[in-house]
């Protein structure tokens, strides 16, 4: 057997694909990975990936600083600019789960404790909840507690603060996990109200509350058309067609 090697892990699905027809899975893919490839474009060489249907996996060989910084901020500017083009009725909207350790390849592909751990991380019930009730986010991003405690807290870079940031406890069948999520574009993820969170300072607003959505108010969110390229294909839940009540 190989010995592993140490990696960064990056996993990116996309939210709601169940409710998806076959030809709008095929429209969505072909967005999909256009970003992909763009976000990766610079560092093909050192990215593996694996096909997840509506989603992916990519195991990186860079730092995973240099994941959270170019590859993360890249994937995002390509979902933002899908979706100024597309409209608010026809966004794609992506969970992105980030962390570190080492894995083991064989002929099937990647596997170890660390990217089982990536993917629960990017299916853990409280980053969908964020993602749902954050309406007019393009996506979450969620990533591990070593990676949060070891290099996001500490500000290393501009574009990699923790300022957003919220964490959750999550089970696992090894124990429960501690995971820090973000949704870009509000001051703090909107959480299940169950979750006991913790703030990465005092000076901001109380941890657990939504923000962004002031004075409590609550959305509706209905099912909206997708667009693969130039032609409309279908429809895509959990869009951000809100209906306000009064």
């Amino acid at each position: 057997m190989p010995e592993p090697t140490h990696r960064s892990l990056l996993v990116v699905d996309v939210e709601n694909s169940e409710s998806l027809t076959n030809v709008q899975v095929e429209a969505m893919r072909t967005t999909l990975y256009r970003i992909i490839d763009g976000a990766i474009q610079e560092i093909e060489k050192s990215v593996a990936q694996e096909d997840r249907g509506d989603g992916a996996m990519l195991v990186l060989d860079i730092p995973v600083l240099d994941v959270l910084d170019r590859v993360v901020g890249a994937m995002l500017a390509g979902v933002r600019e899908h979706n100024g083009a597309a409209g608010p009725m026809n966004w794609l909207r992506v969970r992105i789960a980030v962390h570190e350790g080492y894995v083991g390849r064989d002929a099937k592909g990647w596997s170890s404790d660390a990217v089982t751990a990536t993917f629960r991380m990017n299916d853990a019930k409280p980053v969908k909840y964020a993602l749902e009730r954050a309406t007019r986010a393009d996506a979450v991003v969620v990533a591990s507690d070593s990676v949060f405690s070891g290099l996001v807290r500490h500000g290393y870079r501009d574009s990699v603060t923790p300022d957003e940031y919220r964490s959750v406890t999550v089970p696992s069948k090894g124990g429960d996990r501690r995971i820090w999520i973000r949704v870009p574009g509000y001051p703090e993820p909107p959480l299940p109200p169950t979750e006991l969170t913790a703030p990465t300072r005092t000076d901001g607003p109380a941890a657990g509350s939504n923000t962004a959505r002031p004075g409590g108010e609550r959305a509706t969110v209905h099912a909206a058309n997708f667009i693969g390229g130039n032609a409309v294909v279908g429809t895509q839940v959990g869009r951000d067609n809100i209906n306000r009540g009064s």
